[in-house]
């Protein structure tokens, strides 16, 4: 497990960061971490098994004796993200765009009959003062929006895709697109592919929870349960005809997998 997010939540708890802390210097058992602690050798061991279902220590016999190290990816990954975070460039806000004015909506107020703004359909690229839709394509000119990728269409499992379409975006039309392989990576270590190759938004089918975290604070915008074409899919992002993430649409934890992002 790579996921900077998780590993966050495990160290949250002060008594898993104690242990962590001391693993980090010795390879020790439960026992003798519950010495250092002034805690039971049960409570060790319950916090043992959190650690090690989530990957991130590992056990090894010695005669009768168990001891415990330290995976130090989660903890590697977890610094790559924060140190990313703190230079991370801040943009000043559009309220119209962001819709927290009453002119940033979705609806043009020149639109016509269909709801449509005549200047979006025309792809003139100018811009009407108030619609939400076209200051939004505005926005998106030279964006770079990436698809989980499988035979043309939306792979639907973030976490075990192996391959993205990557779109550049100018205003309303794709300028180009290139399939990019993700090095063999999986779940949270996607997230640094996409960051990498700067990408700004996601599309995708079934992604958990974390993911959606771990994108979040890499700045990645996500807009799950899309199927289909990826070229469709991403015309239909540039129209708006597609939302925001809401909540994860995949829930995999070990070898129980229930998933409502469909078949993969």
């Amino acid at each position: 497990m790579s996921d900077p997010v998780e590993c966050l939540r495990l160290l949250s708890d002060g008594t898993r960061f104690a242990i962590v802390n001391i693993l980090l210097n010795h390879d020790l058992c439960s026992a003798a971490v519950a010495r250092r602690l002034g805690i039971s050798e049960a409570a060790v061991s319950q916090h043992m098994k959190v650690l090690r279902e989530a990957g991130m220590v590992s056990a090894e016999k010695h005669g009768y004796s168990t001891h415990y190290a330290v995976d130090r990816s989660m903890l590697l990954g977890l610094s790559q993200m924060l140190s990313d975070m703190a230079v991370a460039r801040r943009h000043p806000c559009d309220p119209d765009f962001e819709g927290c004015t009453a002119k940033g909506n979705v609806k043009c107020p020149t639109a016509d009959g269909n709801g449509e703004c005549p200047r979006m359909q025309c792809g003139s690229g100018a811009c009407h003062r108030g619609c939400g839709r076209c200051l939004g394509s505005r926005r998106m000119s030279g964006m770079k929006i990436a698809v989980t990728h499988e035979n043309g269409n939306v792979f639907q499992h973030f976490g075990r895709t192996a391959e993205f379409k990557v779109y550049d975006v100018d205003g309303l039309n794709i300028r180009s697109s290139q399939v990019c392989g993700n090095d063999g990576k999986g779940h949270g270590a996607l997230i640094g592919v996409l960051k990498d190759m700067g990408v700004a938004v996601l599309l995708c089918g079934g992604i958990g929870g974390g993911a959606i975290d771990g994108l979040r604070a890499s700045g990645i915008r996500v807009c799950p349960g899309c199927s289909g074409n990826t070229d469709d899919v991403v015309n239909a992002f540039l129209r708006g005809g597609l939302d925001d993430v809401t909540g994860p649409t995949c829930n995999h934890h070990g070898e129980d997998h229930q998933c409502t992002c469909g078949k993969h």
